[in-house]
Formats: structure tokens, sequence, C-alpha cells
């Protein structure tokens, strides 16, 4: 079995550089000698060329064979998926505002609020509507401010 690997994997690494050389072929041919578009390239940026396609299309599934396709797309359940991601968003909020579950949004809007009138320079008791304005009143007195500079 590790014979067989082996054998795959030099297969592979052939490939690679038997194709990095007929990149080289045809991007001087085409690119560079016909449309005269993009100077030649060398082996080594060929090759270059070549692995970074490679990285960008490894996760897309383009030469996947259908049934590994199937296998990944049944595994991930996009609605446990979203599940997932909701559930560490809400542990990740519960550990901002060091909170439980019950209060969260409590929470949250009164660490914003907090953070908005220690921004604004007044105390946190201050209501959401005076917060408003004195926030209006600073935006444009620093775009005021912005615009004489000029």
């Amino acid at each position: 079995m590790r014979g067989l690997l082996r054998l795959i994997a030099a297969g592979g690494i052939a490939a690679f550089f038997f194709f990095s050389w007929i990149i080289q072929l045809l991007w001087n041919s085409i690119i560079a000698g016909h449309l005269g578009l993009l100077p030649e390239l060398n082996y080594l940026q060929a090759a270059g060329l070549w692995f970074l396609v490679a990285l960008l299309f490894a996760w897309t599934g383009i030469g996947l064979l259908p049934r590994v396709r199937f296998r990944t797309r049944r595994r991930y359940d996009w609605d446990d998926l979203g599940d997932r991601i909701e559930r560490r968003i809400k542990r990740r909020l519960c550990d901002w505002t060091e909170a439980s579950d019950d209060d969260l949004e409590e929470r949250i809007e009164a660490k914003i609020k907090r953070g908005l009138a220690r921004w604004i320079g007044v105390d946190d008791d201050i209501e959401w509507d005076d917060l408003g304005e004195r926030i209006e009143r600073k935006f444009k007195g620093r775009v005021r401010a912005w615009a004489d500079e000029d």
C-alpha cells in the first residue's frame, strides 16, 4: 500500500513539473508570442503560476469525482452549519458581555450605549434620543471642521 501511495505521489509531482513545462510553452507561444500582451515566462515562473492556480482552485471541487462531491455535500448540512455558527456567535457574545443567554440583548445594548456615551463624553445613563442628537452634533462638527481645513 505504501508503495502505491509513493507511486501516486511521485506521479503527481511529475505531473506538476510536466504541466509547468506545458504552461510555459503555451504562455510563451500564445500570450507573449502571438498576442504580445505580457513578457515570456521562464520555467520557474510557469511552475509558480501553476502552483498559484492549484491553490486558488483547490477548494472549488474542480477535478473531484462525483461521489466525492456528493459525500462532502452530504456531510455539511447548511441548516446544521447555520445553527453551529449561530451558537458560536451567541457564545462569543456571552463571553464578550459576561452575561447568560437570558439577558444577552440588554447587556449588549448597555455595552454599546456605554461605549457611545464615552465617545461623546457624557454619562452612561443618558437617554437614547439625547445620545443620538449629541452624536449627530459631534459628526456635524467634525465634518464642518474637516471642510474648513480645505
